[in-house]
């Protein structure tokens, strides 16, 4: 009978997701687990690469898990700059996009963590903290993940940009660009990044005398639901001053229909989107906004996991925030 890797699991009593790193090669496990292993393997008669060697792998294999990818801006310049990060740190990553993450994405994840990935990296906006749940309960709690999607209660260790920070920053530069009347385009309703920076827009606003949260359009992120907020915004007989949008692409819809309709920027509107996407440099007039550095957020994501093979207990639900900054342009 064929020996498995379960069967190598069940005489050391470590999981077979650490036998199958320490059988990759990797070298983030304990020598003296790596001799258990090596030796149970040996014992029972599993062929062993290497012949059994110990050569410590020259790279980190990660998998990038990520869903909603479509043509546009800002999955290119979150993937682009989380490879650049891998590059700087000895890192390989190979990305898997998930049309479909309510059927077979637990499979998916459980069988890479029995390949020869060292690690996982989850970008899915759309799981629940209870779909996150689920997922914990069907993986291996000593297998690295990280997610670089905001939930409120995180389940898996969590890196992500800081999006209340985000929102606040956004009415701070409004507030200081003279603006009074502020609105706001918010982002898709069931995401948490879209109540975070809705919450730092909305908080900044109400600690400043003077300054007041007149006007709220619906919005999910998309192009399409910027130029809704505009319509929105054209019958208004009070209208804001100047408009946060959460992100880039909602405010590109926004300025496109107002060019249209013959509004002049920032002289009738002020608008500032979240992202700072190349093509809001490239705009008429060109687009402030909320700068998220995706290799620094690859950094610090590719740290959590290299400092998480160290640990030997359950894996944490720490949150980790990495800073935002203001990048001021022609349209406040």
């Amino acid at each position: 009978m064929k020996v498995t890797l379960k069967d190598i699991a069940d005489d050391t009593g470590f999981a077979i997701s650490t036998i199958s790193r320490v059988l990759r090669g990797s070298d983030k496990i304990s020598r003296d687990t790596h001799k258990k292993v090596l030796m149970s393997a040996k014992k029972l008669g599993y062929k062993m690469p290497n012949n059994g060697e110990f050569i410590p792998k020259k790279h980190l294999n990660l998998a990038l898990i990520a869903t909603g990818f479509h043509e546009g801006e800002f999955y290119s310049c979150y993937y682009h700059g989380l490879n650049k990060a891998a590059s700087k740190n000895n890192v390989r990553l190979f990305l898997k996009a998930v049309l479909d993450y309510q059927n077979g994405l637990a499979q998916l994840l459980k069988e890479l963590t029995a390949d020869y990935y060292d690690g996982i990296i989850l970008f899915i906006p759309e799981l629940t903290a209870g779909n996150y749940t689920d997922l914990a309960e069907k993986l291996p709690d000593d297998f690295p993940i990280i997610s670089n999607s905001l939930i409120e209660n995180p389940v898996f260790p969590t890196v992500t940009f800081d999006s209340y920070s985000g929102g606040y920053l956004a009415a701070r530069h409004l507030h200081e660009k003279g603006y009074k009347k502020l609105g706001i385009i918010l982002g898709h309703p069931r995401r948490s990044e879209s109540r975070f920076r809705r919450n730092g827009f909305a908080d900044y606003i109400s600690q400043q005398p003077g300054l007041d949260l007149s006007w709220v359009a619906e919005g999910d992120f998309t192009f399409e639901s910027g130029v809704g907020a505009f319509k929105q915004f054209h019958t208004e007989k009070q209208k804001p001053d100047a408009i946060f949008a959460s992100n880039d692409t909602m405010g590109s819809g926004f300025i496109c229909s107002a060019k249209k309709a013959g509004y002049k920027i920032p002289d009738d509107v002020g608008i500032i989107g979240y992202d700072d996407l190349p093509s809001s440099k490239f705009m008429h007039p060109t687009m402030s906004s909320v700068h998220t550095d995706y290799e620094k957020l690859g950094n610090a994501t590719i740290k959590s996991l290299i400092e998480s093979f160290s640990k030997t207990s359950e894996r944490s639900n720490l949150l980790s925030f990495v800073p935002v900054s203001l990048s001021e342009k022609e349209s406040t």
